[in-house]
């Protein structure tokens, strides 16, 4: 057996070195240092193999990969939403361990385990002072891996060093009395008690008996960028039975957009890990080069010059027609004097002041010699949101390379909107009702429950809206099942809080084919920088009702403030026009009746040179716990979103069961950065560890801040050099 052990790592040798000597005749370049930036530890943050470093990835960095090394599987999902902070969320399989005794419960499934790191920069390296960091592993997970850690790393040419001090799991090894304990006895004891997971154990953290000293580095190898990794391993793993000793060693290597390593724990333990990553905060806009110009116009002759001048209702038209092209939609066009006035609407662009710009070519094009400045009134569900005044002789020189995007804005003149397309010279014919359909390919995922490591559901997904005035609009969903295999869920929810939430697998058993959403929807701005909307109808998949919503969001303001309120129904479990209708309770049980008064004061707060924004919402949530959540999220220039969020509410941790109280993360990433084309679409993807009834909001789908979004008098400026493009 050792023999065949001896030849693996021998075979593993054989094949690196095979790796070296592939191409004979290599370039030059390939034996140039190539920084492939920092590599990622098996648990999926930046580090070393079991253990963390100082560095950091570029903010806006996403990591996305898999480590094997028996008997853990880990899934990771990394981000840096700023240079000085680190966030990984985890998933291990454990397959030496069942998930339950229970046969029934979970068959044959083996043990997963979910995991929140997080880590901070506390000094940045300079010539003699190294990088140091503080982080925390598994801080609301189930306690398997709970660790802390402060950690130092420092470059000496070619070779990174790390050297570190561990708490909890991390000091499983070569143990030293907790310096801690000389501050506060309390540090002295750690409970170490496994949980269900989701709670912050406060009381854990820098806290035990003994602490552990670790240490490693990563030498870059002049190739390819490749790097040797080895470390002393402190940590429970490295007590593990199979692993015979601390000492681990793995070859790591990648590019821009991939990382993968592969190496061994212990003498015998062999891993890889693969991971794809993309950074998404240091770009311009876009990551694919884009192949979408604007439109290209012929000049009019002087003949159709004058034609246009004299005939307006010829002018308008032909600026409609022309923007139509670029998918750009006239909503409104006047003249007062020597200044055009349009109000467009479109969905093409995120920027602003790109849909801006390409309505000011057309209309300049064609407009007649006395117009000297162009307005264009940028508009979202039928509301006119910002409004953007040019010279347009800066503009022209501008886009004729005679001039800059900071000209323009010297004399522009950038505002909120008095609504003019209700007062407009022209106004295009629209037939109502208008109708708009749209039909694609959709999935559902349910990963790592006790039932099985994957359940979920492929679908179509059917989107209508109906358009019967101005802000009045029918929206509804339909999805129609092609296959899924939520008929395997067999755990039911034992909350005692209303089953507003809990009861999500009998809605995804009995709802196959269903009704999403199906409401009537009246947005409108009674006052400059005041918004409302009204809705009624099949609000979201679990609840129907009736409410709307209010928002004052000051168009030279960095803050806005809004107020929704709802009245609203548990929808019954197969999610067509129907409402549970069992024996009305104070506690909710399965498919008892249940409807509540919802609603929130809702107070947003941008800090624009960080691209921050803090969401705080004060009210009644859906099973009538009262409380605060706060959603804190930042934006890169590309377009790069990512946030997190929690929710604390009167319900107690006993009445809110596993997690104590609700959070999660989240992350939106815009469609075009992977295309040449532009587009207004982005992925969402979210992180909610538990799903449980305490804290749970109505989803509010065309809400007032997001249909605002980007329209701001900050958002203008900071995009403002698009509009030449």
């Amino acid at each position: 057996m050792q023999s065949l052990k001896d030849k693996s790592k021998a075979t593993l040798l054989v094949l690196f070195f095979s790796f070296l000597s592939l191409n004979v005749e290599s370039a030059l370049e390939d034996y140039l240092p190539k920084d492939v930036g920092p590599t990622s530890s098996r648990y999926g943050g930046i580090g070393l193999i079991e253990l963390p470093t100082a560095r950091f990835a570029k903010e806006g960095n996403l990591r996305l990969g898999i480590s094997s090394s028996w008997p853990y599987e880990v899934t990771a999902m990394m981000a840096t939403p700023f240079p000085w902070m680190e966030a990984v969320y985890r998933y291990t399989e454990i397959k030496n361990e069942l998930y339950s005794d229970i046969a029934a419960f979970s068959r044959n499934q083996t043990l997963k385990d979910k995991g929140f790191d997080v880590r901070f920069r506390i000094l940045q390296e300079s010539k003699y002072i190294p990088d140091l960091a503080i982080g925390l592993r598994d801080l609301a997970g189930t306690g398997l891996f709970s660790g802390e850690y402060i950690v130092a790393t420092k470059r000496f040419w070619d070779l990174d060093t790390t050297l570190g001090l561990g708490w909890g799991s991390l000091a499983g090894k070569t143990h030293f009395s907790n310096p801690l304990i000389k501050v506060s006895e309390r540090f002295r004891t750690r409970t170490g008690e496994f949980g269900a997971g989701g709670e912050f154990s406060y009381d854990d953290w820098f806290s035990g008996s003994k602490v552990s000293i670790f240490g490693g580095f990563e030498y870059s190898l002049p190739y390819r960028g490749w790097r040797l990794k080895a470390e002393y391993d402190t940590s429970s793993i490295a007590e593990e039975p199979w692993i015979t000793s601390p000492i681990n060693y793995s070859i790591a290597t990648g590019n821009d957009s991939l990382e993968y390593s592969f190496g061994y724990k212990g003498r015998d333990n062999f891993f890889f890990s693969f991971f794809l990553k993309g950074d998404f905060g240091t770009g311009t806009g876009s990551i694919v080069p884009k192949i979408d110009p604007p439109i290209s116009l012929t000049p009019p002759s002087e003949k159709d010059k004058n034609r246009l001048a004299r005939d307006r209702e010829l002018l308008f038209g032909s600026i409609n027609a022309n923007l139509a092209v670029a998918r750009i939609y006239t909503q409104g066009a006047s003249i007062k004097g020597n200044e055009l006035i349009l109000t467009i609407n479109q969905a093409k662009f995120r920027s602003q002041p790109r849909a801006i710009g390409r309505s000011i070519r057309v209309a300049s094009l064609l407009a007649p010699d006395f117009i000297e400045y162009i307005t264009i009134n940028s508009m979202n569900a039928d509301v006119e949101l910002t409004s953007v005044t040019v010279r347009r002789k800066d503009f022209s020189n501008a886009i004729n390379s005679m001039g800059s995007t900071a000209e323009i804005y010297r004399t522009a003149q950038i505002s909120s909107p008095n609504q003019h397309w209700r007062s407009a010279d022209f106004k295009p014919r629209v037939n109502f009702p208008e109708i708009r359909t749209n039909i694609a390919p959709a999935v559902r995922n349910m990963i790592g429950g006790p039932e099985a490591f994957y359940l979920g559901q492929l679908w179509i997904r059917i989107n209508n809206t109906i358009k019967f005035r101005r802000g009045l609009e029918l929206n509804t969903v339909i999805g129609l099942n092609l296959w899924q295999n939520f008929n395997e869920l067999r755990t039911p929810s034992d909350s005692v809080l209303p089953h507003v939430r809990s009861d999500i697998q009998e809605y995804l058993k009995e709802g196959k084919n269903n009704i999403m959403r199906m409401k009537l929807d009246y947005i409108f701005s009674p006052y400059k920088d005041i918004y409302a909307r009204f809705d009624i109808g099949l609000l979201e998949e679990m609840f129907g009702g009736i409410g709307g919503e209010v928002l004052y969001r000051p168009f030279a303001r960095t803050w806005a403030v809004g107020l929704a309120l709802h009245r609203v129904k548990q929808r019954d479990y197969k999610q067509k026009f129907g409402f549970l209708d069992g024996p009305e309770t104070s506690v909710g049980t399965r498919g008892m009746a249940y409807e509540t008064e919802t609603g929130h004061l809702e107070i947003y707060k941008e800090f624009p040179t960080k691209g921050v924004i803090a969401q705080v919402m004060a009210g009644k949530f859906l099973a009538g716990d009262k409380g605060v959540t706060l959603d804190v999220s930042r934006r890169f220039r590309t377009g790069l979103r990512l946030g997190f969020f929690f929710t604390r509410t009167d319900a107690t941790a006993e009445e809110f069961g596993e997690g104590s109280f609700d959070k999660g993360i989240y992350f939106q990433i815009p469609h075009d950065l992977f295309f040449t084309n532009y587009s207004t679409g982005q992925v969402f993807f979210g992180i909610h560890p538990m799903t449980r009834d305490g804290g749970a909001l109505l989803v509010q789908h065309h809400s007032l801040y997001s249909i605002s979004g980007n329209t701001a008098k900050y958002e203008i400026e900071r995009d403002w050099d698009d509009i030449v493009d």
